[in-house]
């Protein structure tokens, strides 16, 4: 089989769900079945002008929108490569005619939803019926998107191993704590609900809405970086923060209901691949997948106590950050895109 791969636009963690998926297809197929449409640089030339062209003119056509524009050489480049599949990582901006046109011409399309569990409704009301498979990364999502495609499967988030493998550690005297993810609103109030004097602290990622009242402010390190950064930063800390979102939407103060999450997100299983020690709020699956080995926490205090306890006890952390590896092991991006082939084979 050879399948053409999209990207979303993105550009934080989904963009690494896309890459895994990538060299996971690559590995299970070989690289000459898997063609990639990077529709990133396309979008962001079109997003731009589109942008021009609202200040100049004032009014875009739909038919002018980014997303549409970025979107439209997929059709010609599965007939040009001549693809038994299209694959789509989060096609939450993508036009579903251009779907519906490659069904139309005999192409299987398949998506992988990325915003599971939060944006379910909408998502699963809009896109699914559009696809021939439907894949979503947290297992509460199934029935929602059965209610309009019956062949949905759950496919968990995983590690790639071309990134995430372990490392020397921190040097010697250069003990900190890592967190790499978006600021969401209440996931920023968390972590200000610790007390961090004493403490290396060193957050990545979109932190660009964080005030500068803020007593985070002096930990903000970079905003955007890429999945083999994220694994150097994660080889040389000491603990690393594991933070499941909470929002449905981001900016909005909607939220998850209890029990609507049970799943993973990528980066417990890149923090243990990486060999670095974790702590993390609670997920159903977290003990399915890693039973006692990770510390959880419920309160910032929570939190604080559990940094501060290990940061004192090395021998335990590396005994743990050892359980956590081997747990992680088996999810790798080639796994989850063997069961991906296994269901549409």
């Amino acid at each position: 089989m050879k399948v053409l791969l999209v990207s979303s636009p993105h550009a934080f963690a989904t963009r690494d769900v896309y890459r895994g998926h990538l060299h996971g297809l690559q590995a299970v197929l070989g690289e000459e079945s898997v063609v990639s449409y990077d529709i990133v640089p396309r979008y962001d030339l079109f997003h731009n002008w589109t942008r021009w062209m609202e200040e100049k003119v004032g009014f875009v056509p739909r038919e002018l929108a980014a997303n549409v524009m970025a979107a439209e050489p997929v059709f010609g480049a599965a007939h040009w490569h001549e693809v038994d599949a299209v694959y789509f990582i989060s096609p939450m901006y993508f036009p579903m005619s251009i779907i519906d046109m490659l069904r139309k011409d005999g192409y299987q399309c398949w998506a992988y939803f990325t915003e599971c569990p939060y944006e379910d409704e909408m998502w699963a009301r809009c896109q699914a019926a559009h696809f021939d498979y439907c894949f979503v990364n947290d297992l509460c999502s199934l029935p929602r998107f059965r209610a309009f495609n019956e062949r949905t499967f759950y496919v968990p988030h995983a590690y790639d191993p071309k990134y995430h493998h372990p490392g020397r550690g921190p040097a010697p005297g250069h003990e900190h704590v890592v967190y790499v993810g978006s600021a969401f609103k209440l996931r920023r109030e968390f972590i200000e609900g610790a007390k961090w004097d004493g403490i290396d602290l060193r957050l990545y990622g979109n932190w660009d809405d964080t005030p500068e009242e803020s007593p985070l402010w002096p930990y903000i390190r970079a905003r955007l970086i890429q999945n083999e950064f994220t694994a150097r930063i994660y080889r040389g800390a000491t603990i690393g923060l594991s933070m499941h979102r909470l929002e449905r939407y981001c900016g909005q103060p909607d939220l998850i209901d209890p029990g609507e999450a049970y799943s993973l997100g990528p980066r417990t299983y890149e923090l243990a691949a990486c060999g670095l020690f974790q702590v993390s709020d609670y997920r159903p699956e977290l003990r399915n997948i890693f039973e006692d080995t990770v510390p959880i926490f419920q309160t910032p205090e929570d939190m604080e106590r559990e940094v501060r306890r290990y940061l004192a006890d090395p021998v335990r952390r590396k005994e743990l950050a050892v359980k956590q590896q081997d747990a992680a092991r088996p999810h790798t991006v080639e796994a989850r895109m063997r069961q991906v082939m296994e269901i549409v084979t």
